[in-house]
């Protein structure tokens, strides 16, 4: 640890909370960049207003979301705004081109792009302004107060860059007259700069630049003072685990910081108190280790009176929880805080007096909610919450393309009909569903039933098509191998636009092996795909067709299979019949058979019994039923999934010998051994190589959802692609 540089001399700003004040006494907000998996965010008075306001920048492709706070409280969410730099690693907030308001820089590494962002007008966006260091590759800023010659009321860029020769990793200091950024000095360093911020190490001393030196097995925090136009530092902390990110914060209540470190997905917090052995001496004094016994995924400090608190999102993302802290002692819990139900906690945003909670769909790349969480002295109160607008425009294309095709609004005009997927010559078939009522799940006496088909509850369903048979391969291989698609696109003509949006959907990695088995492709089902796999099957074909398509419910599957019967299967209780309807181990000859071999039931649904095994939307819960029984009817169930497995499955399968789990209340549950040979690493998010026994089929709902629930129904598990 390095102790000190004396700061009395310096330029006196005091710093508490969120807030940071000048010598002349303006008080402007105090911007902390706060860094997830996906995602920059913070604080800033955009607008010059003297309220701080909000931004969430997406790191992949830089676009950003802006809240402006108009009323105490109360934010207003703008469009997004392209930034036209992808792949973004790092963001600043600061008085760039103006004294009395905050903007935005981005940087990313590879075409050396630095551009400052004027966000002051909520309506309008101004073109950005680009800064070309001579250092190359930058990948952290921070826009602070440079001292020295020529320094102005505007402040200036601390920049670090990685793609340096010979020495790859540069700090650069750029002075900002007002109008332009000019080089004021360069300086290689021992590692990669990271989470680069502004902070404060006691209040009434100087706003300084705190970032993150990475080496190969730890890393360095070092605090540096810019004061005297070049960098000076003040304090520094060895040894801390590599990828470490921190936080700041009054946490004891007193003057001195603490400055808090952990490694995202560990469960361990590493807290460095401030120390100021001699008058205008800072150093970081000895480090104390606390286990919370769970993995964190990011952390916050809260300013409150009597000591700043620390708000930590575990694991990822499913609890969070705030707590007070004093350096010393392990963090207590003061009280939980959840997202809505179906998400995950994502992020925060720091005000004054309150914080923003973000949220998102479990398995998402962005944030898509936040819940407004206000200091009352003596807890934060959950306050306003709302949407965000959607990163996904793909889904918003889909959604105008789904739109614009529309010509059956009503359950009467709903009739079967038969498409062909555009640019081929593969086709399916899609059977109208009336909407009604119907009792869900076995009675206690049905032969072969299981605890988990009980207790029967009522269920309320909207009409929907559903695919007369299960997706074959005919229809995947389009989507999976991208290779087969052009093939029909080189002698078929095909919308260039059509094929713009469905090229944008993210599309399955290359299996390393032969996913039929040897068991046949051409009219046979597809299988051993993911969940999230045949969620994403389902957004591309609505790209593709102009038509909304998802995995059925449990509840609409069960619906559906069961075609107004109330027996243990679709055609009565007689399991000597089965033959007639299903290919299960007694006479699948042990793989699947060609689809659409069996007879139907009354709605025209071929397969349901047996054959392959097919995804719902839903997470297996053994005791989902009884919770449902609180409705009378339930409209619609989805039990949406909180953790990768399991997944619901109906309909059991050629691999399957027990007539009873072929019935149609029988369910079962996703598990992880279905990917147990899985060689890539981490684990395929596509493919379950020893699951050869379940595919899926979809449905196609009567009503569209609005743009933003479209990727709620296309990535219902938490899986990442």
């Amino acid at each position: 640890m390095a102790a000190a540089l004396s700061l009395a001399a310096l330029e006196t700003r005091v710093v508490h909370g969120a807030e940071a004040v000048t010598a002349d006494g303006e008080t402007k907000p105090y911007s902390f960049v706060y860094e997830s998996d996906y995602e920059f965010v913070s604080g800033g008075d955009f607008d010059g207003d003297g309220r701080s306001d909000a931004v969430i920048v997406d790191k992949l492709t830089g676009k950003f979301r802006l809240g402006y706070q108009l009323t105490p409280g109360t934010y207003s969410w703008m469009n997004v705004r392209v930034s036209g730099i992808d792949h973004v690693a790092g963001i600043s907030v600061g008085r760039l081109n103006s004294t009395d308001r905050d903007a935005v820089v981005i940087v990313a590494p590879d075409a050396n792009r630095v551009a400052i962002f004027d966000v002051s007008k909520a309506a309008t966006a101004e073109p950005p302004v680009a800064v070309s260091p001579q250092a190359l590759g930058p990948n952290a800023i921070v826009a602070i107060d440079i001292g020295g010659a020529g320094n102005t009321a505007h402040q200036d860029l601390y920049i670090g860059t990685m793609y340096n020769d010979p020495t790859p990793n540069h700090v650069t200091l750029m002075r900002n007259d007002g109008s332009s950024f000019n080089d004021l000095s360069d300086a290689p360093m021992t590692g990669e700069v990271g989470r680069a911020n502004r902070i404060s190490l006691k209040a009434g001393e100087p706003v300084l630049a705190g970032v993150v030196i990475s080496g190969e097995s730890a890393a360095t925090f070092r605090v540096e003072n810019l004061t005297t136009g070049k960098s000076a530092t003040v304090a520094e902390a060895t040894g801390i685990p590599a990828k470490s990110a921190y936080v700041f914060g009054s946490f004891r209540g007193l003057p001195l910081r603490e400055v808090v470190f952990y490694k995202p997905g560990e469960s361990n917090l590493l807290a460095y108190p401030v120390e100021e052995p001699a008058p205008g001496n800072l150093q970081f004094g000895a480090a104390r280790s606390f286990n919370v016994g769970q993995a964190i995924q990011q952390a916050f400090a809260l300013p409150a009176a009597g000591g700043d608190k620390l708000l930590i999102i575990f694991g990822s993302g499913e609890t969070g929880g705030i707590h007070s802290f004093n350096g010393t002692t392990a963090p207590a819990l003061l009280q939980s805080v959840t997202a809505t139900p179906g998400e995950v906690l994502s992020g925060a945003i720091i005000s004054t007096d309150h914080f923003l909670l973000l949220s998102g769909r479990a398995g998402g790349k962005f944030s898509s909610r936040f819940q407004t969480y206000k200091y009352t002295g003596t807890k934060f109160e959950a306050g306003l919450a709302g949407d965000l607008a959607t990163l996904d425009e793909t889904d918003v294309a889909i959604h105008a393309r789904i739109l614009a095709n529309l010509t059956v609004t009503n359950e009467a005009g709903m009739k079967p009909y038969t498409n062909t997927i555009s640019g081929s010559q593969v086709s399916y078939v899609m059977m109208p569903i009336p909407g009604g009522e119907f009792v869900m799940g076995s009675p206690e006496a049905e032969a072969g039933r299981k605890a988990d088909e009980g207790p029967q509850h009522k269920v309320k369903i909207a009409p929907f098509w559903m695919g007369r048979c299960e997706i074959t391969w005919n229809e995947f291989q389009l989507f999976m191998y991208p290779d087969e698609e052009r093939k029909f696109k080189d002698t078929m003509a095909t919308n260039p636009d059509v094929d713009k949006i469905s090229d944008a959907v993210t599309r399955p990695t290359k299996p390393y092996t032969e996913m039929s088995f040897g068991m046949g492709k051409d009219g046979y089902p597809a299988i051993s795909m993911t969940q999230h796999a045949a969620n994403k099957y389902c957004q591309w074909l609505s790209a593709k067709t102009g038509e909304f398509y998802r995995l059925p419910t449990e509840a609409e599957w069960e619906y559906a299979c069961r075609a107004g019967s109330t027996t243990a299967y679709s055609f009565g209780d007689d399991a000597a019949k089965l033959a007639e309807y299903a290919w299960y181990g007694k006479n699948s000859d042990w793989k699947y058979q060609k689809v659409g071999r069996k007879k139907p039931n009354a709605w025209g649904l071929l397969d349901m019994h047996g054959n392959v095994l097919e995804w719902t939307l839903d997470g297996y819960d053994p005791n989902c039923y009884q919770q449902l029984l609180a409705g009378n009817p339930v409209e619609s169930p989805w039990i949406k999934a909180t953790k990768p497995y399991p997944h619901s499955a109906r309909g059991g399968s050629w691999d399957d010998d027990d007539p009873a789990v072929l019935r149609s209340a029988a369910r079962r549950g996703s598990e992880r051994a279905w990917k147990m040979q899985d060689p890539q690493l981490p684990k395929s998010v596509w493919y379950h190589s020893d699951a050869p026994f379940v595919g899926f089929r979809i449905i196609r709902p009567l009503r569209v959802p609005p743009p933003e629930e479209l990727s709620k129904y296309w990535t219902s598990g938490v899986e990442r692609d």
